[in-house]
């Protein structure tokens, strides 16, 4: 990982019904080797502002926000993909950030499905 040695990584699962047993199924179907987090009461959620999944917030290393939103716009719509993306905002992010530099863009809508019992 790019910069697995500057920054920390994790997949936040905020559905409260995602059970721990259904998380590491999944993380090994997809061959992830990122650390998990449930957030079934939304405490990262709220943090970040994120309000449908998938969707990246990037923190500096003053634990301030400074980008949430898309990782890219691979979808523009969904069941709409692109043949590849042409933008990634999550890694121009994490870029700026990795400089002390805030990004370009703080904040870009992600697609996806609306996180259940957000409040």
């Amino acid at each position: 990982m790019k910069y697995g040695r500057e920054a920390a990584f994790w997949l936040v699962f905020p559905d409260k019904n995602e059970s721990p047993e259904s998380i590491r199924s999944y993380l090994q179907e997809f061959s992830y080797k990122l650390p998990a987090l449930r957030d079934p009461e939304h405490a990262l959620v709220k943090k970040s502002g994120a309000k449908v999944t998938p969707e990246a917030a990037v923190f500096n290393l003053k634990r301030e926000l400074v980008y949430r939103g898309r990782i890219d716009n691979l979808y523009e719509e969904i069941g709409r993909p692109r043949r590849s993306p042409t933008t990634h905002e999550l890694a121009d992010a994490i870029e700026a950030a990795s400089k002390g530099v805030a990004p370009s863009r703080a904040a870009v809508d992600g697609v996806g499905c609306f996180i259940s019992d957000l409040q």
